[in-house]
């Protein structure tokens, strides 16, 4: 009996051919099940070559919906997606790719309540996420369970890009901590470069598909680092530090641990989280509009003056960094009146939550708009 259908012979005729791989290695690639977290600009290269190399099964995890500024850097939408599930529209671009492998889609982010299931399924996980807290998440369990990982993360025209092996160093090992708040600087925020998350994440699929057929990887215990603004790679050899709490052989999984907090939270965590942001004076994007009008109210847009300038709702322009940095009457340099509320907005709502924080505290009454711009322009052009 052949290994193959005549369908999947034609489909991997290129890797049948190909030393280290073979049909044998085809064949590890067909029983392979990989995990990918977040289904974004790295999610999209890693999902769409995986699946066209034939794994035979693949999980998608996301719980975001797709948005017009996805379309810059994730290939795998189109304009007719917007609004939709991502998790659910790359199960379907997949399917239509490759109708022999297996696609599941789960359209929930992943957390404490479902990772350890999800992950111990898997041969193989893929971050394609965003942030620490799910990092630390997959870092961890992948640990506890003995599972292999390969990070990766943008940021404007740099990447970074490793393999996690639960033998060696991890995650915590390079980043024993996250930035204060989880405000490590993202797309959202910093921009990034379109092709970057899709050279990031083919390195990713390179090094999983590498993994799968059972040959050596070139960033195992490394962290690559690349700069695409003058095209250098550099390599990094990691070491496992022996303050890491997660390589202690005392290590057990906590899920309630703090690192967690936020997107993958416990429900106690969340509700904590919840509670934490209730506190802090916010409006829907949905009531931007209304409150701009209001002769009470003074918008401050606190995104750099660059991004100001190439598009702006209006309002004075003063950046997060000027207001850190502002003494007690900054109201005298900005004209800002402490008898009116400022309307805070920025691209995604993360600056200005952090600009009304640094207001309040110095007695002027402030409001951020959740979700930002972003949110804002949604709102208008779904209406």
């Amino acid at each position: 009996m052949s290994l193959f259908s005549e369908q999947e012979y034609l489909r991997y005729t290129r890797h049948i051919q190909l030393p280290g791989a073979g049909a044998a290695g085809q064949s590890k690639l067909k029983q392979a099940h990989v995990l990918i977290v977040g289904c974004g600009g790295l999610g999209a290269p890693v999902s769409y070559y995986l699946a066209a190399a034939g794994v035979g099964t693949i999980t998608v995890v996301d719980n975001d919906s797709v948005e017009l500024s996805n379309l810059q850097r994730q290939i795998t939408f189109s304009e007719t997606d917007i609004g939709k599930s991502k998790a659910l529209c790359t199960k379907l671009r997949l399917e239509q790719l490759n109708s022999d492998i297996n696609i599941h889609a789960v359209d929930k982010a992943l957390s404490v309540d479902n990772a350890a299931e999800l992950i111990q399924a898997a041969d193989l996980v893929l971050d394609c996420t965003d942030n620490f807290a799910t990092r630390y998440l997959i870092n961890d369990l992948c640990k506890v369970l003995g599972k292999r990982w390969i990070y990766a993360s943008i940021y404007q025209f740099s990447g970074q890009c490793a393999l996690f092996n639960p033998d060696q160093s991890c995650f915590r090992c390079i980043f024993p901590s996250a930035p204060a708040g989880d405000s490590a600087p993202n797309c959202n925020i910093a921009g990034v470069l379109g092709v970057l998350p899709g050279l990031l994440g083919t390195m990713q699929a390179s090094e999983a598909l590498k993994l799968l057929l059972g040959l050596s990887s070139a960033i195992s215990n490394t962290l690559m680092l690349v700069e695409t603004d003058s095209m250098q790679f550099q390599k990094i050899a990691l070491q496992q530090k022996s303050t890491c709490p997660c390589c202690s052989t005392e290590f057990r999984f906590n899920p309630d641990c703090a690192d967690y907090s936020g997107i993958c939270a416990t429900e106690s965590l969340s509700e904590n989280a919840n509670e934490s942001a209730s506190k802090t004076s916010v409006i829907s994007a949905a009531d931007f509009q209304q409150y701009h009008s209001r002769d009470d109210i003074v918008v401050v847009d606190v995104r750099n003056k660059v991004e100001h300038h190439a598009f702006n709702l209006g309002g004075l322009n003063i950046p997060l960094d000027e207001l850190a940095t502002s003494s007690e009457d900054i109201n005298l340099a900005s004209n800002l009146d402490k008898n009116k509320t400022l309307l805070l907005y920025c691209q995604s709502g993360i600056r200005s939550q952090q600009a009304c924080h640094l207001l309040t505290a110095k007695n002027y009454k402030a409001i951020s708009v959740e979700g930002g711009i972003v949110k804002i322009l949604r709102h208008r052009l779904d209406k």
